[in-house]
């Protein structure tokens, strides 16, 4: 008992002392609201932690069948261990309703005994994976051999004592346990003194392993037992939007040392499994990219971790000045201008860790505080500046693409507007972009809506210099518009490029603009159902192209192909599509960044949309459509295969009233 107890108290201790200092960075980190809407907080809980449902993706359904039955074998067994703990104190201790002679109880032995038996079963195959497999996207470490072989050992020594159990006791024992009714057989043979000794070893190997693990976990990237579930429950609820500035009251502008993230980041280095996943979803990685997000977690952790002291200001910073290690040193420039902000690192990963904040937050580091950015976004930064647009183009050329379709300006007065026709400018300056918003008001005006349009009021909503980490130059533009669109009393919002749709809906709030704000692929599907648009269905196969920030950012798939189904179109997928469809490659403002390192993204998706055999891409945003073009023009389609926006391809296939 004496032994026992000063184990316990040992682990206890030392499990608390390795765990306070990362519980106090929680605290030190930056404010984090994620304690909105409890109810969606706790079913996601019972849907992602207990049911393991991103882990059991179809992608990666093996692997994830094998971490499930661990994870669900570690829940089961964990009654176990409370009674095997309580029994170090009070022979046969048990929690109520869990005795030998209740049938919870007996029910509660078969299902313990299932899972040890299954939970060793697979880790045997990670084990297999690991030594002779070696799939890429895990990272090799002792540290996960260690842990399996801890794992292992507890599932092992808690079957050969319920084995021996079973030998010396019998049915005299109340209730068995088949894993002990199967093994006892082997055990039986040695003998009453040799079965009680092999029970009492296994017992202190069990404690000392159980403990062990328990010490371990702090210092383990298997930390990530302790943190997944708050690490789900704090999980982003509302996607698209990032973290504002106070820009007159802050003095830091950005990511510069840990303290200056939220504590939800931190806790997302502390919760990362090193899986892989989002490596395997990052474009940026699968086109020879410098970027991989799940290295951002081990370099941050393996930064961070050695720090603790000085970040908590429990130890004298080093000589010069400045905390030994800080984010800003760790991750390197060109991983952070690789990231084109798709989400779909996000959108893999099982424990729902976050990397855009972080990534536009280091970038706006060194963007505010540094003045280093890549040197093509000094012109898009001036042009917006100056013009409003990151092309440079006129302001007062803004509304030339509506040019003899008779489209009332809000300036004018313009009564009974239902919606705000945003063409952004892509709409206004870029010539498919313009063929975009005339097609889209064409639509409109068939169908009856009232709309009207800012013209030259309108300017760049800011998307570009805010993923780019401008954030200074993003709130100057967006709180122009505020005030433009506040002035008229503006409530409803189209919008046929989706990063202005991302940032009028999830970002403008955050300056006072609070708007209903749709894509143009939604009112047109709408529009469809309703009866207000007839369509000739021509026919024909075309593929469709998922917007990142139409799709993963806001969770909109079905209207645009809604809208091309409606026009009898035959819609061929690409492998990647919906939530695990492939980025352009225009996203955070790689639209105006060379890309010089690796495949190019348009590249790769341009590929896989050829692949498919349709002579029609289909796109609902201009970015996309630019970088679709120039990639099925790069891959020698440019002849035979056609890109064109939800909205042309609708309007083309329009039953006209006038004809």
């Amino acid at each position: 008992m004496a032994v026992f107890v000063v184990m316990l108290i040992a682990a206890l201790a030392t499990f608390a002392v390795l765990i306070e200092p990362r519980f106090a960075l929680l605290r030190a980190a930056r404010p984090s609201d994620r304690w909105d809407r409890p109810a969606e907080r706790w079913k996601g809980v019972l849907s992602q932690f207990l049911g393991q449902r991103r882990i059991l993706s179809p992608k990666y359904l093996g692997a994830g069948l094998m971490h499930a039955f661990i994870f669900w074998g570690f829940l089961a067994v964990g009654l176990n261990s409370i009674h095997f703990l309580g029994g170090g104190f009070v022979s046969g201790f048990h929690l109520p309703f869990f005795g030998p002679a209740s049938w919870p109880g007996r029910v509660y032995v078969i299902v313990r005994d299932a899972f040890e038996i299954a939970v060793v079963a697979m880790v045997l195959v990670a084990a297999f994976r690991r030594i002779v497999l070696k799939p890429k996207r895990l990272t090799p470490s002792w540290d996960a051999a260690l842990i399996l072989s801890l794992i292992a050992a507890l599932m092992v020594t808690d079957l050969a004592m319920a084995a021996a159990e079973t030998a010396i006791h019998g049915a005299a024992n109340g209730y068995l346990s088949p894993a002990g009714r199967m093994l006892a057989p082997w055990v039986a043979p040695l003998g009453l003194p040799a079965i009680e000794t092999l029970h009492a070893a296994c017992w202190w190997i069990h404690l000392g392993v159980l403990l062990g693990f328990l010490c371990y976990l702090p210092i383990s990237k298997h930390f990530h037992v302790i943190t997944s579930l708050p690490a789900v429950l704090f999980r982003r609820l509302d996607t698209g939007s990032l973290p504002t500035i106070d820009l007159e009251n802050s003095e830091r502008f950005g990511i510069t040392g840990f303290t200056d993230m939220r504590w939800k980041d931190v806790l997302d280095v502390y919760s990362c499994t090193e899986c892989g996943r989002c490596q395997d979803a990052c474009p940026a990685y699968a086109t020879g990219k410098p970027l991989n997000p799940k290295k951002i977690n081990e370099d941050m952790r393996e930064a961070m971790m050695p720090s603790l002291p000085e970040l908590l200001g429990r130890r004298a910073v080093p000589e010069g000045g400045h905390l030994p290690v800080l984010p800003s040193e760790t991750i390197a420039d060109d991983v952070l201008w690789s990231c084109t902000t798709c989400r779909a690192c996000e959108q893999a990963c099982p424990l729902f860790i976050e990397f855009i904040d972080r990534i536009v937050g280091m970038r706006r580091k060194l963007v505010l505080e540094d003045s280093s950015f890549p040197e093509e976004l000094t012109g898009a930064y001036r042009n917006l500046e100056k013009a409003g647009n990151p092309w440079g183009q006129s302001a007062a050329a803004r509304a030339d693409w509506a040019d003899g379709l008779d489209i009332p300006l809000m300036s004018d007065g313009a009564p009974d507007v239902e919606y705000l026709l945003w063409a952004g400018c892509a709409g206004s300056y870029d010539d498919r972009g313009k063929k975009v918003a005339r097609a889209t008001a064409e639509i409109l005006k068939q169908a009856g809506v009232r709309f009207a349009i800012l013209g030259t009021e309108e300017t760049c909503t800011g998307d570009p210099a805010r993923r780019t980490g401008n954030e200074y130059l993003y709130q100057m533009l967006a709180q122009q518009n505020v005030e433009t669109l506040n002035r008229y009393g503006v409530r409803k919002i189209v919008a046929q490029c989706p990063h202005c749709f991302n940032t009028l809906l999830n970002e403008y709030p955050q300056l006072g603009g609070r708007y209903e704000v749709l894509h143009h692929t939604q009112v047109i599907s709408r529009l469809v159902a309703d009866g207000r648009i007839a369509l000739r269905g021509d026919g024909g196969p075309v593929t469709f192209h998922d917007s990142c920030y139409l799709g993963r950012h806001n969770g909109i798939y079905d209207a645009p192909r809604e809208a091309l189904s409606a026009a009898g179109l035959t819609i061929l997928e690409m492998p990647r599509n919906r939530e695990n469809g492939f980025c352009c490659g225009a996203g955070g403002g790689r639209m105006w960044m060379e890309e010089k390192i690796g495949t190019k993204v348009n590249v790769d998706r341009a590929e896989e949309a050829v692949r498919t055999g349709a002579p029609l891409v289909a796109s609902a945003c201009p970015f996309c459509m630019t970088m679709l073009a120039d990639g099925v023009a790069t891959t020698g389609h440019g002849d035979t295969m056609n890109v064109q926006d939800v909205a042309q391809i609708v309007h083309a296939r329009m039953a006209r009233t006038d004809a």
